[in-house]
């Protein structure tokens, strides 16, 4: 299919059409690439071309699921939570620990525990175990020291019992076997 035009001088020039039957006509023969409005030189994806569009809509679409993964792997589920506190207290029952003043006492021992238990999330976790012992509380049993053991953006918390009660803090260290119950809900 040619196109003809006449030009001066009764001489005929023959062109090539730019389209084929069927073709739309309009941001077909845009570029994908353009260069950059914005004061640089970079070359950026054309959104008047379809498949510069397909790009813009797919990239942003690739970093809203990278991004939602990121989030996704980086937070503690509920099952996690509660895989975590099982295998941190069966290391902690296995074998007798020692505790001194430099290894900052049971609270700190069940977070490190938590923490190498391999549950949970790969990176970005956070993990609280706070002390939860009532000073007050007349009919609280003094044989146990209890920890409540929760995680950032997680419903559930988990009270540990542990005893023998933490010993007084002290320039020696002292080995103590654990015995932990776990119960589902807050101290």
């Amino acid at each position: 299919m040619h196109d003809e035009t006449r030009t001066g001088r009764g001489s005929l020039r023959v062109r090539a059409a730019t389209r084929l039957p069927g073709m739309s006509s309009g941001h077909d023969d845009e570029p994908i690439f353009v260069r950059s409005n914005w004061g640089t030189s970079r070359y950026v994806y054309n959104p008047r071309n379809p498949i510069g569009m397909g790009l813009i809509i797919g990239s942003l679409l690739f970093a809203a699921g990278a991004m939602y993964y990121l989030h996704a792997s980086s937070s503690w589920s509920e099952g996690e939570l509660r895989d975590a506190v099982n295998v941190a207290v069966r290391e902690l029952e296995a074998t007798p620990q020692t505790l001194g003043s430099w290894t900052g006492g049971y609270k700190s021992m069940i977070r490190d525990a938590l923490e190498e238990s391999g549950e949970g999330p790969s990176t970005g976790g956070v993990v609280y175990v706070e002390e939860a012992n009532d000073p007050y509380d007349e009919d609280a049993n003094p044989s146990v020291d209890l920890f409540e053991v929760r995680a950032k953006n997680v419903d559930a918390a988990f009270c540990l019992s542990v005893s023998p009660p933490e010993p007084d803090p002290g320039l020696t260290s002292v080995e103590v076997s654990l015995s932990i119950a776990v119960e589902e809900g807050g101290c």
